[in-house]
């Protein structure tokens, strides 16, 4: 994929979080908009690069109009919106009332995806529109992890300082996670919301589901960075490991802001208390046993709370 890299002025850094899907991105989101150093638009997901690579611009265009109608029709954000994100920090805008950010940023991100042709100038004037004094934008959008290595390297050459984040889950409870939240758009109670579940997960078993199977691909999105990225341009963080204040400094050295304290007891999207079965957890493990395998192999640790599902060779 050839595509030409425009010639930037000196700016603002820019981070990328490329994943991983129910990783604690939601959270990352939240810390670094809230950071003094840092200015994110209220929309979390911008999807600028994966829905033009993955054709899907026109999907993404249309679930972007329709939360923008659910906004000024007084109706709610939806899921995944910049708004449903928030409420699980803080007030927000009641019916009615929506937050005037959200629908000025939804109006002109809209505007960007209508463009036919790829505009990277117009990409980073969105993600600095409203700066003020900040050192950093960002675009935490999980599916960047998707891309190939050409698109990767074109997005790392962006600003003078770029750098992308990836956090790891452990591979069985991401893959739950995941499915719990593809289930809970059918209607029903809980009953329902576990069979649902349970059906999807024997569909991923048989090989079905390529986009959850993608989404946990470890192995083939840490491959695509390390060769589209310079050293030091990458952090890998794990999801067990997130939500404390040792690793919020961390990140913010990592991304040259300043260190800032860390809502370490937020959590973003929590899905329902919906434990796996035994027998679903020992098929899973032997499933993801090659991410497992990989990741312990190339970054060289994996939290504790991996191993009970790690194949034996590997711990």
């Amino acid at each position: 994929m050839a595509v030409d890299v425009p010639t930037l002025p000196f700016g603002p850094g820019l981070v990328f979080c490329v994943g991983a899907a129910k990783a604690g991105t939601g959270w990352l989101y939240e810390y670094l908009r809230a950071h003094p150093d840092c200015h994110l638009r209220s929309v979390k997901e911008l999807h600028y690069f994966d829905a033009r690579d993955l054709g899907e611009r026109a999907w993404h265009l249309k679930a972007f109009e329709a939360r923008l109608d659910r906004l000024l029709s007084g109706t709610g954000a939806g899921p995944g919106s910049a708004a449903a994100s928030a409420s699980a920090s803080g007030p927000v805008a009641g019916p009615g009332a929506p937050a005037p950010d959200d629908v000025d940023d939804l109006r002109a991100l809209i505007a960007l995806h209508r463009e036919e042709a790829e505009n990277t100038e117009a990409y980073l004037a969105y993600l600095r529109h409203g700066l003020g004094a900040a050192r950093l934008v960002g675009d935490v959008t999980p599916a960047y992890g998707l891309l190939s290595a050409a698109r990767l390297a074109m997005m790392s050459s962006l600003a003078p300082v770029t750098r992308f984040v990836y956090i790891l889950r452990d591979p069985v409870a991401r893959l739950w996670s995941h499915l719990k939240m593809i289930a809970l758009r059918g209607a029903g109670g809980e009953d329902a919301l576990f069979a649902r579940v349970r059906r999807l997960f024997w569909r991923f078993g048989r090989g079905e589901l390529a986009g959850v199977r993608a989404r946990g691909d470890y192995a083939g999105t840490l491959q695509r960075l390390h060769a589209a990225l310079r050293p030091g341009q990458l952090l890998v963080l794990f999801f067990e490991d997130l939500f404390t204040q040792t690793t919020a400094e961390r990140l913010c050295a990592f991304l040259g802001i300043r260190p800032h304290p860390a809502p370490v007891a937020l959590r973003v999207h929590r899905g329902p208390d919906l434990p796996m079965k035994e027998r679903q957890r020992l098929h899973a493990q032997t499933w993801l046993a090659p991410q497992y395998d990989y990741v312990n192999r190339t970054l060289g640790r994996v939290p504790e709370a991996w191993r009970a599902n790690m194949p034996e060779g590997s711990v």
